[in-house]
């Protein structure tokens, strides 16, 4: 593995979770303005982590792999930065 690459997911597996759930915000944010199109909303999260672990050499299971540990904490429950946002998904995004 490159040093490029190594360096990356080094970032990926230590990505502070207030940030990431603060540009997760940001992305729900410019989402909702397809409101009524929530396969244009899927899709689009969805490529862009796809195109973005294409793009940085990332293997898109290990990117998916190191979200779901970080969103969880150390005992199998969503971390509160990642509960506000399911909660703000749940009363916001109709």
């Amino acid at each position: 593995m490159s040093r490029k690459r190594d360096y990356v997911y080094e970032q990926i597996i230590n990505a502070p979770r207030t940030e990431t759930a603060l540009a997760t915000f940001h992305l729900i944010d410019t989402l909702q303005a397809w409101h009524e199109r929530r396969g244009v909303q899927i899709n689009a999260a969805v490529i862009l982590a796809v195109l973005m672990c294409e793009h940085l050499k990332v293997d898109l299971q290990d990117a998916l792999t190191a979200a779901k540990n970080l969103i969880n904490t150390h005992d199998a429950r969503l971390a509160t930065e990642f509960e506000a946002i399911r909660m703000y998904l749940r009363e916001e995004v109709k």
